[in-house]
């Protein structure tokens, strides 16, 4: 049997992965950020991401863009490709399709630090970034709807807590994705009411009343779109 060829015409692609990754800093959502060391866009901030490797696997070449660039070697709580971005003169590299990834982080402070060839890693504002290099703002803004979608249709929200958490922790994380505020009443009801919530039986000592704890329901898991 004659192998299968390209055509002489056919378009040379490259083949690359960008991460939006996320996690919750002080009540704000916030991506990790590179700030690239070589051309294009050098000094520029970008997601992290790289070209897939011959024999790699997406989400294989993902992490592995994410620990080289940023330093951040922890495994994501939630990783999944979301988009793939192949849009003409996109990188002026020449013809590159991007499959992007979205990750979420565990929560607290996740120290970054450059790598690779970056010469900068922070954790920054996911709604009010710096300028992005190439269409990275794009594949940014696309990433952070697609959390918001997963708000109204699953529970990804409880990967960016820890193990016990509280109704307005839980609240916090809807508001900071969502970048709006929600009434309290009604945003207790329909997760009191939704039986991916169990309380723990113990409370938060704080300012005021003491706050109910809870954790996730066991054997719920994150809804797949």
């Amino acid at each position: 049997m004659t192998p299968l060829s390209l055509p002489p015409q056919a378009t040379q692609v490259g083949l690359a992965v960008d991460v939006a990754a996320f996690a919750m800093h002080a009540g704000e959502l916030r991506v990790l950020l590179v700030q690239r060391g070589e051309l294009p866009h050098a000094q520029t901030w970008a997601l992290p991401g790289g070209f897939v490797q011959p024999g790699e696997e997406m989400h294989e070449a993902a992490l592995r863009e994410l620990r080289t660039e940023t330093s951040v070697s922890l495994e994501p709580r939630h990783l999944e490709q979301f988009f793939t971005f192949g849009e003409v003169g996109r990188d002026p590299r020449g013809r590159i399709v991007s499959v992007a990834h979205l990750a979420v982080l565990p929560h607290g402070t996740v120290q970054a630090r450059a790598g690779g060839h970056t010469v900068g890693a922070e954790w920054l504002s996911a709604h009010t970034p710096p300028p992005l290099a190439f269409d990275h703002q794009a594949i940014l803004e696309r990433a952070i709807a697609r959390l918001q979608l997963r708000l109204e249709y699953g529970n990804l929200a409880l990967e960016f807590l820890p193990d016990t958490f509280t109704l307005p922790e839980l609240q916090g994380v809807y508001e900071a994705i969502g970048n709006r505020e929600l009434d309290k009443r009604n945003f207790r009801k329909r997760m009191l009411a939704s039986g991916v919530l169990t309380p723990c039986g113990e409370r938060r000592s704080g300012v005021g009343r003491p706050a109910q704890l809870y954790r996730r329901t066991k054997g719920t898991r994150v809804v797949a779109l």
